[in-house]
Parts: C-alpha cells; sequence; structure tokens
C-alpha cells in the first residue's frame, strides 16, 4: 500500500482526511504491527482507498516473527472457539439437567401425594380391620355364651330338674 496525504474522495462520495480518519494497527504478514490511518468508512465503503502509515515499515526480525504471532493468534482464536463451543454444550446440558431436576421433583410430588393417599386408605382399612375384629370378639362372645347355656340346659334336662309338659319324671336320686 503507499501513503497519501490530503483530501481523498473515495467512490462512496465522500471526503476522507486525517481528522475524519481512523487510528487501525495492521495484521497482515508483512505489515503487521504497524499503525495507520485509513477510512472511517471502510466497513461501510470498502472501496475508499485512503491510507497513511505512521511508522516507518517493519523490520526483517518482525517481519520473521509476523507469521509466528499470526499462527499463534489463529491458535488462540481457535481455542476461544472450542472454549465458546464446551461452554455453549455446558449450558445445553445444564439446561437439560434443570429441566430432569424439575421434572423429578414433579413425581416426586406426586408420589408424595399418592403416598399419603395410601396411607389414608392404610388407615381406613386398619379402622374397618378393628371394627370387624371387635364384632368378630363379640360374635364369638355370643356363640361361646349360647354353648355354655345350651350345654347348661342340656345337663339340667339330664339331671331332670326341668320339667316339660307338666310330667313328673322319677328322680334317680334317693
Amino acid at each position: 500500500m503507499s501513503s497519501s496525504s490530503g483530501n481523498f474522495s473515495g467512490s462512496c462520495g465522500h471526503m476522507c482526511n486525517v481528522q475524519t480518519c481512523v487510528l487501525r494497527t495492521s495484521l497482515s504478514l508483512y505489515n503487521f504491527g504497524r499503525r495507520f490511518l485509513g477510512c472511517s468508512r471502510y466497513k461501510v465503503c470498502p472501496k475508499c482507498p485512503f491510507f497513511i502509515w505512521l511508522d516507518n515499515p517493519t523490520c526483517p526480525r518482525g517481519n520473521e516473527t509476523a507469521p509466528l504471532a499470526l499462527e499463534r493468534m489463529s491458535r488462540l482464536q481457535s481455542a476461544l472457539q472450542l472454549a465458546n463451543e464446551r461452554e455453549r454444550t455446558a449450558l445445553e446440558t445444564a439446561e437439560e439437567a434443570r429441566q430432569m431436576a424439575e421434572k423429578a421433583l414433579e413425581e416426586e410430588a406426586k408420589a408424595k401425594e399418592r403416598e399419603r393417599k395410601a396411607r389414608a386408605a392404610c388407615a381406613k382399612a386398619k379402622e374397618k380391620a378393628m371394627f370387624a375384629e371387635e364384632k368378630q370378639r363379640m360374635w364369638k362372645f355370643a356363640c361361646i355364651l349360647s354353648w355354655i347355656f345350651f350345654v347348661i340346659v342340656m345337663l339340667l334336662l339330664c339331671i331332670g330338674l326341668i320339667e316339660f309338659s307338666g310330667v313328673k319324671r322319677p328322680r334317680l336320686l334317693p
């Protein structure tokens, strides 16, 4: 690139000069790190050729290290891109984990509700079982009493203490 001075009208139809230009740093291979003034509307209108170097050309040692610096910058950009991809993946994984945790909490709440209902049903069943056992005891007691009464009546009949139809039976005892 050559240097120029003064006003220059680019193909965009604007006037470039030292006051309206932007200070930039070259990243090209053989001018790496050199400072220059370039058109402030470069991204809008890339055809503007206004350009002024602010320093001397890069020394031979700078030209030797420029490819190394560019290579390192490329590696750093690749590492940054990889780190960004890992971060995006980690964020996606974290979001999936959060959704799974929410679902697990919902399932836990449903399970607790089912457990509460089951405990209530169990308590009702225990009450019914206790009531049934109490009834069973009462029936057993009634059955035992009826058998005892039956046995007593039978004994009395056998001994002859009870008379039926007004007929007296002879006593076997003296």
